[in-house]
């Protein structure tokens, strides 16, 4: 069996890790597997960058390669508005359409793709398909998964809600998406539209899954309830919950005395790790709600150190609170997943305020790690902790404010949380998860 995985970029953000991990299980189980990118910045055999800049007229080609070498003198500011007039003179009519506020689909490599690799697929894994941090604000036309459809067993794996709404990645409480969009409530909520066109997309969207035939894999029950009563369903010929899997070889606790000392962190505090590709600016991080919990215990507690992996480009440190010893560390995003696991082992606790999470990796990492998770009561994170036993469940940052205080006063209790989250992480091996992966591919096949 050759299988596919499509996905923005083969970096280890968490959702590049997770096709990551399958590709090895994929490999280790006999089956032949490759890797298909709207960015590729490897030089791994196995994957593959999506032809959509060769794909283009050479009159694009020519002026999007005159773009991209002038494009770090543009950082002033409006240097923006002169990159976006180059791109409509190279492509006036897909620039037209992005104005006009629709999603941009015009990614022509995308009908090439049974073209790239060495083998034709048996099945195709997407993953995560608009993609809008991308260099080139996307990489996938959706209108192709009809074609795609067609020729090989297509599996959806719901990384956010884009594929059903009428723009927006996660809709924070918002449920027109049910209904059809329209009347948007956030245009700027990535992937942001220029004008409410919210209920065209959709429509368009629907129209697509209706010509298409796939099979839908959601990481928790959360997200395959809204699937079920999404357009999704007008395509899906099954919508099943294959939980996201970490790697236990990887993340497992490590000496935390030595893990601080080589990361040059305080060895006598009481460490709060929060972790995510630009914090300061991602909207679903929830990064000043970590640090307002700082605030709030710098005041009350000494010797309390508070770590923003993914915070700043550069390592920086600030005193905080009226107590003593207190500190926030903003430090740049770790890649590296030994050095990613050292973070986790090296915190007593780890911290995910996010406004939006499908099912968070970093969550069971820290589990796996021995840091005390806490986790927002957002989508698919009460999945994997209960609260008090395992981790800890938050609405909101006076809530984990009191139970962290409980914990920090009682060790008997921390210490039992401790041991019961890094017994949970491992119902989440990735080997298993990969397994589950497998028997529905080969179930399919069978059909």
């Amino acid at each position: 069996m050759v299988i596919y995985q499509v996905l923005p970029e083969d970096r280890n953000g968490g959702a590049e890790r997770i096709p990551e991990y399958l590709h090895r299980e994929f490999i280790k189980n006999g089956f032949e597997s490759f890797m298909l990118v709207g960015e590729k910045h490897s030089n791994e055999s196995y994957i593959f960058q999506i032809p959509n800049f060769e794909s283009r007229t050479t009159w694009a080609r020519k002026i999007l390669t005159l773009e991209r070498k002038i494009s770090n003198h543009l950082t002033f500011r409006g240097g923006w508005r002169i990159r976006e007039l180059i791109r409509f003179i190279a492509e006036p009519k897909r620039m037209l359409r992005v104005w006009l506020g629709y999603e941009d689909f015009e990614f022509p490599g995308t009908w090439k793709i049974f073209d790239i690799a060495p083998k034709k697929p048996d099945i195709i894994l997407c993953h995560v398909l608009h993609g809008f941090w991308l260099y080139d604000r996307g990489f996938f036309d959706l209108r192709a998964l009809p074609f795609i459809s067609q020729r090989a067993k297509l599996f959806l794996t719901l990384h956010d809600m884009w594929l059903f709404t009428g723009h927006c990645s996660h809709s924070i409480g918002c449920e027109r998406w049910k209904i059809g969009c329209g009347k948007c409530p956030d245009l700027l909520l990535p992937p942001r539209i220029r004008r409410d066109l919210s209920h065209k997309i959709w429509k368009i969207k629907r129209d697509i899954y209706r010509k298409s035939r796939y099979y839908v894999i959601c990481p928790s029950h959360w997200m395959k309830d809204l699937a079920e009563k999404s357009i999704l369903k007008e395509g899906a010929i099954e919508i099943r919950v294959i939980h996201n899997g970490i790697d236990l070889e990887i993340f497992s606790p490590q000496d935390r005395e030595k893990k601080r000392t080589e990361l040059e962190l305080p060895k006598n505090s009481k460490i709060f790790l929060t972790a995510g590709k630009s914090l300061k600016t991602n909207r679903w991080k929830g990064f000043s709600d970590f640090i307002a919990l700082a605030k709030i215990l710098s005041d009350e507690f000494e010797n309390l150190v508070f770590v923003g992996l993914g915070a700043s480009h550069t390592k920086e440190v600030e005193k905080i609170g009226k107590k003593e010893g207190n500190f926030i560390f903003y430090l740049p995003f770790e890649q590296n997943h030994t050095r990613v696991r050292d973070y986790y082992s090296a915190s007593d606790f780890y911290v995910q305020p996010s406004s939006a999470e499908s099912f968070s990796l970093t969550v069971l990492e820290s589990q796996a790690c021995g840091s005390i998770a806490c986790g927002k009561k957002v989508g698919g994170i009460p999945e994997i902790i209960k609260d008090m036993e395992n981790g800890i469940l938050f609405s909101d940052i006076k809530e984990l404010y009191e139970k962290i205080k409980k914990v920090l006063k009682e060790e008997k209790l921390y210490n039992s949380i401790r041991e019961k989250g890094i017994e949970n992480s491992k119902k989440f091996n990735i080997k298993e998860k990969a397994k589950e992966y497998v028997e529905f591919f080969l179930s399919v096949s069978e059909k």
